[in-house]
């Protein structure tokens, strides 16, 4: 990724990730009102296939942040040796959506899954999701502390400094 300063870095890295989970936010918010408004009708009206349903689906969700949080953990580590703070921050920022793009497919799984049974379960899970992500947000102080960045590179990260004075 092309940068001029750590700003524009972030600038870039948050636009990504908002269009990114923007996507199934519109679509669940769009299918979540068309249902209550009965513009919609589930798809399924079994019970027990929709429990099914929500199992495998939770499973599924369960898996997906597990791999995800295994897979961000082992390439942010193999990245902490890279002599310049420059490829370190390239590397996080294509881990970093590697890592979205996953926990975003969830999110448009339950989507689906809210579409086929209109199972309160999956609002519950997609709002949970999206604390999840906001609780993963590439903050300048956590991408500090996933770096283990120490003295001026810290510095310069953490207060978004376009050069230390």
């Amino acid at each position: 990724m092309k940068y001029n300063s750590i700003p524009e870095y972030f600038y870039k890295l948050y636009g990504r990730l908002y269009a990114l989970i923007l996507l199934p936010l519109v679509c669940f918010g769009l299918l979540y009102w068309e249902m209550k408004t009965g513009t919609i009708e589930p798809i399924s009206q079994d019970i027990q296939l929709n429990q099914i349903l929500l199992l495998a689906v939770i499973i599924v969700l369960l898996a997906e942040w597990t791999v995800s949080f295994f897979l961000f953990r082992n390439k942010v580590k193999s990245i902490l040796t890279l002599g310049s703070l420059g490829d370190r921050l390239d590397r996080y920022y294509q881990f970093t959506l590697i890592r979205f793009s996953f926990l975003v497919s969830g999110l448009v799984l339950l989507a689906v899954g809210f579409f086929i049974t209109r199972d309160q379960y999956f609002s519950i899970l997609f709002l949970g999701s999206m604390v999840g992500l906001g609780v993963l947000w590439p903050t300048s102080a956590k991408v500090c502390d996933d770096l283990r960045l120490k003295g001026d590179e810290r510095k310069l990260i953490l207060y978004k400094l376009d050069k230390l004075s």
